[in-house]
Parts: structure tokens; C-alpha cells; sequence
């Protein structure tokens, strides 16, 4: 069900987002930022996308641009995911790499990225729409080599004014006010097309304990998840304008302990009223053997996948901002990637089944699954399970 929460207009969202930004950083850059933010609500004032008749239950698949792109592959995809009861697409709006895979109408877009004509967002959602297709659209927020190299001063620098990071390690700084607005730009186009979610990955800092990276914010007053949820204010603010959903992908390990969450800034308390959906990334095969106590992941994971999503559920669904006006419902969905791919794990059909019946047990009401080459073969029998209770944890 879509989170109910009623912002008092426009005026309302910018001056809740205004106010964060002012305690988080006052530099003139961050002020321009506020100034960005308010004329974006402008141009998307008045535009509301028609709400696609979402699906009780979300279950689908990962497709990448350039799967999609090939009509064959996509629809024989397509037509065996609805075949075995799924009903929801993630499809990448960037080529590997961070190049969109679209021609960009925002000028200002344009000219910093200025895409390749791969598909066109507004026919691809209403093809998907024709076969009754929720779509989510995914885009990779802060690992972007693409925009490193074109605004090398959006980079992450280190303690000596160098910049940090190689290839594999091209990240912009979350904190970056230019950084941030780039994406709330990409984000403002995908409204625009009439897509039902966005879908935010790598909405993070680097997993990294290096202590001579140097960040744009002030890293004494504020931590990583204060900047995180900042910019997810902005990017929720547009999509509420617009009648989209807003979904964010987060470590599996966001939720255990008090360490991982600091160091990639995903507190989940604290971003989950900034969000309609948050997708766990779960993977049994991304934890070894002993991970808080969880031995046998990769011959059963049911265990972790079922405590996982029961933390993330429980934390998510606490009581809303002050700021934001909420209806009777005010929940976070649960939706967690689950492993449909082979690496490190006893990867069969059964082994699909009991992650997908431990999220429902652990408070989800739908999943995605997650195979990077797009072969599903072993995955599509996970869509004749039905949740048997109602949405919450057990």
C-alpha cells in the first residue's frame, strides 16, 4: 500500500526540506542547492502521474538496459516472469558506468550527461503498462564513474586536497551540493515519464574506514546518515509532488550492529519516513559463515533472510516526522532483494523458495530478484508463493 503521508503543498515541502538543509550546511553552495530544489518543484507542480494500478504483492525482476533493449530477449523475459505470476520490472535508466541511456529534455541534464537514445523512458513505461507491468525505475546514485570523469569536482578528495579513488572506485561525494542536484535532475525526468517507483542504489557512501578522505560536510557536527537522509528529503519531496513511489536499495548489514550503517550512512530509523519502499539487498552469499550467529547461509537461508527483513521491518515502521501531516498509514514497504544467482551458495529452486518465504514471514509483502545476466530459470517458480498472512513480522 502507498505510503499516505500529506505535505501542505509545495510551500510546505521546500520549507521542511530548507530547514534541513540550513542545520546541515550553511556554505553558499549548499544555499544554491535550496534555491535548485524550490525550482524543481516548480517545473513538476501540476504534474501528476496517473497511479498505475499497483499490485498487492510486488514480485519481479532486475533487467538491465541493454536486456531490454533487445526486443526478443526482453519480451520472452517478460512473458515467462507474467506467465509465473510476477508482476513488477527494475530496469536500469543508466548504461554500466553511469551514462543514461536516454536522451535527457532538461537542458541542463543535457549537457552534463547527455545520454545515449537506448530506449525512450515514456514508451518503455507504456509498453510495460500494456502488459500490466509495475515499473521500477533504477538509478545508480553516487557510484557513477560516468559523472566522476565529466565533474571531477563533485569527487570524493582526501586530507592533502588530492582526489581519491581509481577505476572501480570513481564515487562523488554524497555531500556535494552539485552531486546531489545532478541526481534530483535525473529523478525529476523519470517522474516526468510516468514511471510508478524510482528506484535509488547506491544511495551511500563508499564501504570504506579510510580516515583520510576528506567530505564536503562538516564531519564533526554531522554523521554520514544525516547527510544520506538530507538528500533523500529533497528527492522525496519531488516524487510526493508527482504521485511517484520512492524506493531505496540498503546493505543487508545496514541493520545489524552499529558500525555498518555509520560507515555507508543508511540509518534506517532514520530515512525510512523519506521513503515508500526500502529493498534490503539480504544476499546470504554477501555474509560468511558465524555472521551474528548464522552459520549455515548458504546451504538454508531462510534463518538470515527472515531476521533481516523482521530488523528492517521492525526499525522502518516507527512513528512518522512531526513535520509531515500522515494519514492512518504511515508504514515503510519491505521489499528485499533476494538471490537469484549461484555465487557461493547451494543455488537451486528451493533455495529461491525459502528466501522468498522468510521475507513474507519477516514482514515483506513482495520481493524483487536479482540476477546481474538476467537468467531467471531457476527463479520463476518463486512466483507461485503466496503470502498466507498478513503484512508483518513473525
Amino acid at each position: 500500500m502507498k505510503k499516505t503521508f500529506k505535505f501542505r503543498g509545495v510551500s510546505a515541502l521546500v520549507a521542511l526540506v530548507v530547514a534541513v538543509t540550513v542545520v546541515t550546511n550553511t556554505s553558499p553552495e549548499q544555499v544554491e542547492a535550496k534555491s535548485f530544489l524550490e525550482q524543481t518543484l516548480e517545473k513538476i507542480t501540476g504534474i501528476f502521474t496517473p497511479e498505475f494500478p499497483k499490485p498487492e504483492t510486488i514480485k519481479g525482476i532486475y533487467m538491465t538496459v541493454s536486456t531490454y533493449a533487445n526486443e526478443e530477449r526482453r519480451n520472452a523475459l517478460l512473458d515467462q516472469m507474467i506467465a509465473s505470476g510476477g508482476n513488477a520490472l527494475t530496469i536500469d535508466i543508466e548504461h554500466s558506468g553511469g551514462q543514461l541511456a536516454f536522451i535527457p529534455k532538461n537542458e541542463q541534464l543535457l549537457e552534463l550527461n547527455p545520454g545515449k537514445d537506448t530506449i525512450d523512458l515514456k514508451e518503455m513505461v507504456e509498453t510495460l503498462h500494456d502488459k500490466g507491468i509495475y515499473v521500477i525505475a533504477r538509478d545508480v546514485v553516487f557510484n557513477d564513474p560516468y559523472m566522476n570523469r565529466r565533474k571531477p569536482e563533485w569527487r570524493i578528495k582526501d586530507r592533502w586536497g588530492g582526489l581519491w579513488g581509481g577505476e572501480g572506485n570513481l564515487w562523488l561525494d554524497p555531500s556535494k551540493p552539485g552531486a546531489q542536484n545532478y541526481n534530483l535532475m535525473v529523478i525529476q525526468e523519470l517522474v516526468e515519464a510516468g514511471v510508478d517507483e524510482i528506484q535509488l542504489d547506491y544511495i551511500r557512501f563508499p564501504s570504506t574506514v579510510l580516515h583520510y578522505l576528506d567530505f564536503h560536510f562538516d564531519e564533526e557536527n554531522f554523521n554520514r546518515g544525516d547527510i544520506i537522509t538530507d538528500f533523500l528529503k529533497k528527492a522525496y519531496a519531488i516524487t510526493q509532488e508527482a504521485n511517484v513511489e520512492l524506493g531505496v536499495d540498503v546493505f543487508g548489514a545496514a541493520i545489524w550492529g552499529n558500525v555498518d550503517w555509520k560507515i555507508v550512512g543508511q540509518n534506517i530509523e532514520q530515512l525510512s519516513p523519506y521513503v515508500d519502499v526500502i529493498y534490503p539487498m539480504t544476499y546470504p552469499s554477501h555474509v560468511s559463515p558465524g555472521y551474528y550467529g548464522f552459520y549455515d547461509v548458504y546451504y538454508e537461508p531462510y534463518n538470515f533472510v527472515h531476521e533481516s527483513t523482521k530488523k528492517f521491518f521492525e526499525a522502518s515502521n516507527k512513528e512518522a516526522d512531526p513535520e509531515i501531516e500522515a494519514s492512518e498509514d504511515v508504514s515503510t514497504e519491505i521489499r528485499p532483494w533476494v538471490q537469484g544467482f549461484a555465487w557461493r551458495v547451494v543455488f537451486n529452486e528451493d533455495y529461491v523458495n525459502r528466501q522468498v518465504e522468510a521475507g513474507y514471514d519477516g514482514g515483506a509483502n513482495g520481493y524483487m530478484i536479482w540476477n546481474a545476466q538476467n537468467n531467471y530459470h531457476v527463479s520463476w517458480p518463486s512466483f507461485g508463493i503466496n503470502r498466507v498472512t498478513e503484512t508483518g513480522a513473525k
